[in-house]
């Protein structure tokens, strides 16, 4: 005669019991997980927009020669800053969407929502430089539809912004960094250094402080 196994199932109480045990480790680790990909996405849009406009200034080099030669006017207006911009930025950039401006700022919208400001810099103190002499240019990322100056009270270089500044004794495109060469420096040595007791519209640092980290978030990031 067959003798029939009898198998016992979960009850109610342990399937709660499991369910609830599951619930708390979701709610544990999902924070911590969201947090790393939002970094992941941050870092990967700052290297990406690095990689444009590095490849601008390159091909706006091949075509127009040194930097220092380049026409860079002799005024810091928005007629002046958007003809520096139009001659030598915009035709490089592949993934241009549309162009704007607010106040002298040229503004740039990439395919992918990435917004784009570029300011003319220099001496501007008739008092203290004679000539007047416009010698770099600021860019202004954001990864949001941002139209503000470049530390404007809404901004965040740690999560939403990042600047470069191009000049044209440098020849090069880089990140804006205040302060040194070191990640010590990077992080701590000025008024726009990247750490948490910075306001985050005065951490211009950040972007650079990525970049130093081989585009990589770290533990002590103020994110």
């Amino acid at each position: 005669m067959e003798v029939l196994k009898k198998y016992k199932g979960f009850t109610l109480a342990e399937v709660l019991i499991t369910l609830g045990i599951i619930g708390i480790v979701t709610a544990m680790t999902l924070p911590s997980l969201i947090g790393k990909w939002q970094k992941q996405v941050f870092a990967n849009k700052v290297k990406y927009t690095y990689s444009i406009l590095l490849n601008t200034f390159l091909l706006a080099q091949q075509e127009y020669g040194d930097p220092t030669e380049w026409d860079w006017g002799s005024s810091f207006s928005y007629d002046n800053n958007r003809r520096v911009v139009e001659t030598y930025i915009l035709p490089y950039i592949n993934t241009l969407e549309s162009t704007r401006h607010y106040g002298n700022y040229q503004i740039v919208t990439l395919k992918n929502g990435i917004t784009l400001m570029f300011i003319l810099d220099g001496c501007s103190n008739p008092d203290s430089c004679n000539p007047i002499s416009v010698h770099a240019l600021y860019i202004i990322a954001s990864l949001k539809p941002k139209i503000e100056t470049l530390t404007g009270n809404t901004r965040d270089y740690s999560r939403e912004d990042f600047v470069f500044l191009f000049k044209k004794t440098d020849k090069k495109l880089n990140f804006f960094n205040w302060g040194g060469s070191t990640r010590e420096l990077i992080k701590n040595n000025s008024v726009y250094a990247c750490n948490k007791n910075i306001p985050k519209n005065k951490r211009l640092n950040c972007g650079a402080l990525i970049f130093y980290d081989n585009w990589e978030i770290k533990e002590d990031y103020p994110w």
